[in-house]
């Protein structure tokens, strides 16, 4: 939607001034009733456009100065001082469909639970209002032949469904009107993927249950889980052994406080306490004769 009209220069012998040029663009009656229509600012009984004036350039970039859906002919004409040539006319031209729409912008995937999303933005930009572009998509397999497409009308996003996990897929996308099929863009290939949310919350929920599960039958001593468990920590744990070589060391180098401890807790384990027994009867008889007394040893047990 760039349009720009271009011509070879005038050669002349007089230099002395320069040769400049006029542009203009003659409607034809059906773009003169749409600009009455569309356009409060156009004039009806003119039915033409004054595109470029006297300039020196040998070109004239018409772009904004004219609508899109209008129609008619492009008229060139040379002028040196009061001298003019005769006005060069251009087949008839019209906006919306004598252009080339380009590929479209920014073309995008992105992998989601084994779709692709699309997305993209229009060839250009700003789209004038009376002209309607629709997009079309297609896809494949990275390494096959075998082409799908798809029609997007108007919108620039859309979602690839049921498509193979874990597998390569290309994107192309072209923009048209109902008169002008656009260029196609280049490939953008991206590989879908699985959505492993899913999966991971089943697993963690699953461990979470196992471990509750393990514990509470762990701290119940009658059950076997109990037992088992007891048995392979003891098994595990294996019993407190003094390496070899620490040995040794303490052997050739006893320690003071170590000797003192030990021996205090010898003499602690050796000390013991007599104990005397001595029996006696409490009731005895008046008439009775006591017993002699022998020997106190006799009658005391250590």
């Amino acid at each position: 939607m760039k349009h720009i009209v271009r011509w070879d220069p005038v050669e002349v012998k007089d230099e002395s001034m320069p040769v400049m040029y006029s542009v203009r663009f003659e409607l034809d009656g059906q773009s003169t009733r749409m600009s009455e229509q569309n356009d409060k600012s156009f004039v009806s009984y003119m039915d033409f456009r004054e595109l470029c004036v006297n300039i020196t350039e040998t070109e004239c970039d018409f772009t904004e100065k004219i609508e899109s859906f209008w129609r008619g002919r492009m008229k060139v004409r040379a002028e040196l001082g009061s001298r003019r040539s005769e006005w060069v006319v251009l087949p008839n031209f019209q906006p919306s469909k004598n252009t080339i729409i380009g590929p479209v912008k920014s073309l995008g995937l992105n992998s989601h639970s084994g779709n692709l999303a699309v997305d993209f933005s229009p060839p250009f930009s700003p789209i004038p209002d009376v002209l309607v572009i629709y997009y079309n998509l297609s896809y494949w397999k990275e390494d096959s032949e075998e082409k799908k497409t798809v029609d997007l009308h108007s919108s620039m996003t859309y979602v690839l469904d049921n498509l193979e996990r874990n597998t390569n897929y290309c994107v192309q996308v072209y923009a048209y009107t109902r008169s002008i099929k656009g260029l196609m863009s280049d490939s953008v290939c991206e590989k879908t993927v699985t959505d492993y949310t899913l999966t991971v919350v089943l697993v963690c929920a699953f461990g979470v249950v196992l471990i509750f599960v393990v514990i509470s039958l762990s701290v119940i001593p009658d059950k076997p889980l109990h037992k088992a468990l007891s048995g392979i920590k003891d098994w595990l744990d294996g019993p407190y052994r003094i390496p070899p070589h620490v040995i040794n060391y303490l052997v050739e180098n006893p320690s003071p406080l170590v000797h003192e401890e030990s021996t205090r807790h010898i003499l602690e384990e050796q000390q013991c306490d007599h104990i005397s027994i001595v029996e006696m009867d409490l009731y005895q008889d008046d008439h009775e004769e006591m017993p002699p007394d022998h020997s106190q040893s006799d009658s005391e047990n250590t």
